[in-house]
């Protein structure tokens, strides 16, 4: 837990686009499976789309959290945005969720769930929070559920890549 203790987590600027672009393109490289996004699709997303991306966003109601560590490195990341519309403003999405292999069990991904969840209470009239995670991934969702997310659904074939379908959970945190 000693590494966990090291980290920084904060939301991410515009002057962290590059950073975050290398860490999403690996983490898609990694887990094809586990994002809706694929690779070849965000390749083509220039730097500077992203810096005007994060320069729109503000938080708490859209943000993109990293966790640093000590030397500066971008070691994990977790993305919120509630939903825009009347009558689904009740709603915030968690998405992009991502650890470095290399620091799985380390608390990383509980400090990066524990801001995402401290930001979007800060909400007015925010209920609940949903995300999906693919279903075989059994440590995500024992990680979700200690933060209080419940099952309330499947999505059979949520996902498709490599020639292999993948379903996903629905989970939801009640505020």
């Amino acid at each position: 837990m000693t590494k966990m203790l090291q980290l920084h987590i904060r939301n991410l600027t515009p002057q962290d686009a590059a950073l975050f672009r290398e860490l999403r393109l690996r983490a898609l490289q990694e887990y094809p499976q586990a994002f809706g996004s694929s690779f070849e699709e965000e390749q083509t997303v220039t730097l500077e789309q992203i810096t005007a991306t994060f320069a729109t966003r503000v938080a708490p109601q859209n943000f993109v959290a990293g966790a640093f560590q000590e030397d500066g490195s971008l070691v994990g990341t977790i993305g919120f945005f509630q939903q825009p519309k009347r009558k689904v403003q009740h709603k915030g999405m968690i998405w992009g969720m991502y650890v470095v292999p290399e620091l799985h069990g380390s608390g990383a991904g509980a400090k990066l769930l524990q801001h995402a969840i401290e930001q979007a209470r800060q909400i007015p009239g925010l209920t609940q929070i949903q995300l999906a995670v693919v279903s075989s991934n059994e440590s995500a969702k024992r990680l979700y559920q200690k933060y209080g997310f419940e099952t309330y659904g499947l999505e059979k074939d949520a996902l498709i890549t490599g020639g292999k379908s993948y379903d996903e959970d629905l989970m939801a945190l009640y505020l």
